[in-house]
């Protein structure tokens, strides 16, 4: 009799992925997670069943992959958001989990300088793109923050931003800089208004479709290719981390800074006082010259 011919490889496993990533995503959503969050989660729980090579994996196996990663180069905080997303997902499936906090150093945020800044500006062509860095620099805005944005939270009289369900489920009002102000305007004029999802969003893709953490992760890096920055640093670090170091650089007080970040303690707003070497080099020449 012939041999079966008979394809017994597992290559399936991509496709049967999905509807258990979809499943946790739907969870997830009702559940009142924010977008930013539901993201970030089923990145790493995508990441978490191609190392189980199982759509079923047991507490067991999560563990095991929780301890690999607490072992390897990543970051803590890192770790512990993947930690999080485990949890979220045997939560999702009527099971508790319980792993390790790991302790979080509290490091002195990467920064791009001035230079670095005006150069990733001034290779961002395209009118959308800039507008984009332009009003997430300027407001010192998160990903969730720039990409939630609706028409109706700007606000071009009193030169205002309003910020909903920001991280935290925190809402807030922004002041729009001056220098922000010609691009959002300029940007404005020539952008249709187009309804996505039911909402009229500031910003949208080409294709119409709302932005998600990865396309804008995605475009950041190709214009920070474009105009040579090697310094690390995401979309995150342009938003947050260069904007605050700057200020602390040109004197900002660290109670404004704490505002305009939207911090909700001062400690966190403290770690951006150690990052201008320039300037404590200076105050090191002045205070110790003897």
């Amino acid at each position: 009799m012939p041999g079966l011919k008979v394809n017994w490889s597992r290559t399936q496993f991509n496709a049967d992925v999905n509807p258990a990533l979809k499943r946790f995503e739907r969870w997830l959503i009702e559940h009142g997670y924010r977008e930013a969050c539901i993201q970030t989660y089923v990145g790493a729980i995508r990441k978490f069943l191609g190392v189980a090579k199982s759509v079923n994996p047991t507490p067991e196996d999560a563990m095991k992959w929780h301890g690999d990663l607490a072992e390897s180069k990543f970051a803590r905080s890192t770790v512990n958001i993947w930690g999080a997303a485990l949890k979220a997902f045997y939560k999702s499936r009527g099971m508790e989990l319980t792993l390790p906090y790991m302790k979080v150093n509290n490091k002195i945020p990467y920064f791009f300088s001035e230079e670095e800044v005006l150069a990733i500006f001034n290779a961002t062509t395209n009118l959308k793109h800039y507008t984009m860095l332009s009003l997430m620099f300027y407001c010192m805005l998160r990903a969730g923050d720039l990409i939630n944005l609706e028409d109706d939270d700007i606000n071009m009289k009193t030169m205002t931003l309003r910020i909903r369900d920001g991280k935290f489920g925190k809402s807030a009002i922004l002041p729009i800089p001056q220098a922000c102000i010609p691009i959002l305007e300029q940007y404005l004029q020539i952008r249709p208004r187009i309804e996505i999802e039911g909402k009229y969003f500031v910003f949208y893709t080409d294709r119409q479709n709302k932005w998600n953490l990865r396309s804008l992760e995605i475009m950041f890096a190709e214009c920070k290719k474009r105009a040579g920055v090697k310094s690390r640093g995401s979309v995150h670090v342009w938003g947050r981390h260069s904007p605050a170091s700057i200020m602390v650089k040109h004197d900002c007080d660290i109670y404004s800074l704490q505002q305009l970040m939207r911090h909700s303690s001062i400690k966190t707003t403290a770690r951006y006082l150690h990052t201008d070497v320039a300037t404590l080099r200076e105050k090191q020449n002045q205070y110790l010259d003897i």
